[in-house]
């Protein structure tokens, strides 16, 4: 038989939630209901500074007046009632795959502090820096087949994406290259050709000694997430 054990902190939420008219069942079943696996196994986040307004895109107010709602038309969507814009005919057949969410706002007067918000979930604070949720997810789920878990594309565009108050370990791959131009490739993944395979063993073997006496001495955090870095590129 599996026992759960319970802090005493624990204990009086679970007090309390009989208050709400909520049992110990129904606190067990919302923990297990919070810790279920994601579905989802991947995510693309484009972040488009000075892009298309949202009354221009997912989100037309078909009957605000011009002034309001802008120069463009609006198309019906494979969902009846919701409209997207005239300019996105593919998309709005597809509607009912997708999720728009028309009501997320961050409530901020700056940019700069809306888009702290929108790549971390918290407003800025003078006092601790969060971590973008690329790097929390890097931090939850690891690498997948020795994939950098999260990757910049072609750079880190804001400094709201990196790492916060988690480990550099966890900040994220930049491919240093835009994939629209024609020499596209990403950086630092071939070795060079006058490198053979035996003098890149030597000069690796050199830098491990060389990483060990300054672990030693330092003690790092930046020192050990440089050798993860090196190990998932090795």
């Amino acid at each position: 038989m599996e026992t759960s054990f319970f802090s005493r902190r624990e204990f009086m939420y679970s007090g309390l939630m009989g208050g709400l008219g909520l049992t110990m069942g129904d606190a067990l079943k919302l923990q297990a209901e919070s810790s279920l696996t994601p579905k989802a196994k991947s995510i693309i986040h484009i972040y488009m500074p000075g892009g298309a307004a949202a009354q221009e895109t997912w989100d037309p107010k078909i009957h605000a007046p011009s002034e309001f709602r802008g120069p463009l038309s609006s198309i019906q969507t494979s969902i009846p009632g919701i409209h997207f814009s005239e300019y996105l005919k593919e998309t709005a057949k597809i509607a009912n795959k997708i999720t728009v969410v028309r009501s997320m706002t961050h409530g901020e007067a700056a940019h700069e502090r809306g888009t702290h918000n929108m790549f971390t979930g918290y407003r800025p604070s003078p006092a601790i820096k969060y971590p973008s949720f690329g790097s929390v997810v890097s931090h939850e789920q690891g690498s997948r087949n020795y994939l950098p878990p999260y990757v910049c594309v072609p750079s880190m565009n804001s400094e709201d994406a990196g790492t916060g108050y988690l480990s550099n370990a966890f900040g994220p791959f930049s491919l240093g290259s835009d994939p629209a131009s024609k020499d596209f490739s990403v950086r630092d993944l071939k070795v060079h050709s006058s490198i053979t395979p035996e003098r890149f063993e030597r000069r690796r073997s050199i830098l491990d000694t060389v990483d060990q006496h300054f672990r030693y001495l330092e003690k790092s955090d930046a020192i050990s997430s440089m050798d993860q870095f090196y190990q998932q590129a090795y």
